[in-house]
């Protein structure tokens, strides 16, 4: 089927003209259906476009899983507006950079939740905003931020609600007038993935995201009227991109999860007779641990993808068997590739499964090539993965140098992950290029941890490497140089560690060290403190045996 260039906006238009009664969303107690989800993103829509939101302007997202967050994109589709989407794992520091890196010029926000208090983080970000007319914040950190939405219908001192911006009547242009100005080519999402210089970065896609979605829909089978179970974050393009648009496109029903919790997503899988989910290996694991001592009815499902960590077989199988799947399909994507590059066949064999082996999904190009260089590779040689195409970022957000350090001479993004072609046309992939980490699927880089580490008065300087785990595929192992006269205890590291980064960043394990180990011109020898860490992790060695901070909830929040 030939590819047809809509908007985000033009799809759920469509898709609300051929199935206005059926369901939408499903979640925190409400049953959308597609008409009705229209009309409500046009009352959000026009109310943003009241308080000044206009083409192109940026738009913050600081909500967890709920129809809200959906709604709330897809007024910024529809008017031309670029949603980005902010980690509700972020502390008040993580989350005041992408407001300023992306010049957000709204911030739709939840005001508490998990007993966290979003809204006085917003408080620490913009001093003084109790005393300011909403609609006219001034913040000398964050200069283009005008206005804070409240996800509710309870609007505090400085802020709009979301019910009062549904309740205006708009004025000048009008609906029609702005979406007559929207283009498939235009931003639509800035997604921010962590960086190796220390700082995230933020990925920007255009409506153009909607064919990767129609092709991640036809490789898993997606059928009109599905459902389909919503608990990968929204803020991260597993939900948004992988779950969201889909939904949307094939006329299925998204249920929403706002956090994860194995119980409960069984729960909405039987209750809801969901038919299609994916997730990281961790989220199978945690439904299987429940499935063996308590039943619940999954024989709805049809298939799951599973991926963002290797997939080990015993998991597999056990996932296939007891989840009682018709298909369970490897993938493999990042952030900069609109999350979904190659996925295994619906059909494929078990041992495509447990290979972590996938064939790319669409009309674009996977090459690999020799690291750090652009010879290409041929059958069975391991090199760098490149991409080129649709499913490519438009960049980095006014980061044009990082931009230009991931694209070759001829236009292929360079993954940073190593891997290789088989001879029937499956990748593999074996590794990464980069000193990387994956911590329950979400990506995390040494150099921003160190960062946060070292702004601690007592450090002098930290080395964080990834090292294996049974449960999180992987975490972080910190080595720490204190200063001269530092006093520091692992304790007392690792909650500055929590009250400073997302809690999937928090090294899991801590090891204070005198020196490290140098090169003769004074480099530090990573990969002998990596593989230092490996053995000391495997042996179960450490200062301190810090709880869990990525526990069920923190693992999809």
């Amino acid at each position: 089927m030939s590819w047809e260039p809509i908007t985000i906006g033009e799809a759920l238009r469509r898709t609300a003209l051929r199935y206005p009664e059926r369901e939408a969303l499903v979640g925190e107690g409400q049953r959308i259906t597609f008409a009705e989800l229209d009309r409500r993103v046009n009352e959000l829509a026009a109310g943003l476009m009241d308080i000044g939101v206009a083409h192109g302007d940026n738009v913050a997202v600081w909500m967890t899983n709920t129809p809200c967050w959906v709604e709330v994109w897809f007024a910024c589709a529809r008017i031309g507006a670029v949603a980005v989407p902010v980690n509700t794992r972020f502390k008040t520091a993580e989350a005041r950079y992408v407001l300023e890196q992306s010049e957000a010029r709204v911030l739709v926000m939840m005001d508490r939740y998990w007993d966290i208090d979003f809204l006085g983080m917003a408080r620490e970000m913009i001093p003084g905003m109790d005393a300011m007319t909403p609609g006219a914040l001034r913040s000398e950190t964050l200069p283009a931020l005008h206005s804070v939405v409240l996800w509710n219908d309870d609007p505090q001192p400085g802020t709009f609600s979301i019910g009062e911006l549904r309740r205006r009547d708009g004025s000048g242009e009008t609906l029609a007038q702005r979406g007559e100005l929207v283009s498939p080519d235009d931003t639509v999402i800035i997604v921010y993935t962590s960086g190796t210089t220390g700082h995230p970065k933020g990925a920007m896609h255009s409506h153009v995201v909607l064919r990767n979605a129609a092709n991640i829909a036809r490789v898993m089978r997606f059928e009109s009227g599905a459902r389909v179970l919503g608990h990968m974050p929204f803020y991260h393009v597993a939900g948004s991109v992988t779950t969201v648009l889909p939904c949307v496109l094939m006329g299925c029903t998204l249920v929403t999860m706002p956090q994860w919790n194995a119980e409960k997503a069984l729960e909405l899988i039987s209750g809801e007779r969901v038919n299609f989910f994916g997730g990281i290996p961790t989220h199978f694991i945690d439904c299987l641990s429940v499935l063996r001592e308590r039943h619940y009815d999954t024989s709805c499902l049809r298939s799951a993808w599973i991926g963002g960590a290797p997939v080990t077989p015993d998991v597999a199988r056990a996932a296939f068997d007891e989840l009682r799947l018709d298909a369970l399909q490897a993938v493999y994507g990042m952030t900069e590739t609109t999350g979904a590059t190659v996925f295994s066949e619906f059909d494929a064999p078990m041992e495509i499964l447990c290979d972590n082996k996938g064939k790319p999904i669409g009309e674009f190009e996977v090459e690999i090539a020799e690291p750090g260089g652009e010879r290409r590779l041929g059958v069975n040689e391991v090199g760098e993965v490149l991409v080129r195409g649709h499913i490519v970022m438009q960049g980095y957000y006014k980061n044009p140098q990082a931009t230009r350090d991931v694209l070759t001479g001829d236009g292929f993004f360079r993954t940073g992950d190593l891997g290789y072609f088989d001879e029937d046309g499956y990748l593999k992939v074996t590794g990464r290029v980069k000193e990387m980490f994956i911590v329950g699927g979400s990506n995390a880089y040494p150099a921003e941890i160190e960062r946060i580490i070292q702004a601690h008065e007592a450090v002098r300087q930290a080395i964080v490497v990834g090292v294996p785990d049974n449960r999180l595929g992987e975490v972080g192992f910190a080595f720490v140089e204190l200063e001269e006269d530092g006093e520091l205890s692992a304790d007392a590291l690792i909650r500055y560690c929590r009250e400073n980064m997302a809690d999937y960043k928090v090294p899991r394990h801590i090891r204070f060290a005198d020196e490290f180990p140098r090169t003769p011109t004074g480099k530090i020898q990573r990969f002998v403190l990596a593989r230092e860490a490996r053995d000391l992790a495997a042996a179960g060695e450490r200062d301190r045996p810090p709880a869990d901070t990525a526990g069920q909830r923190g693992v999809s929040r």
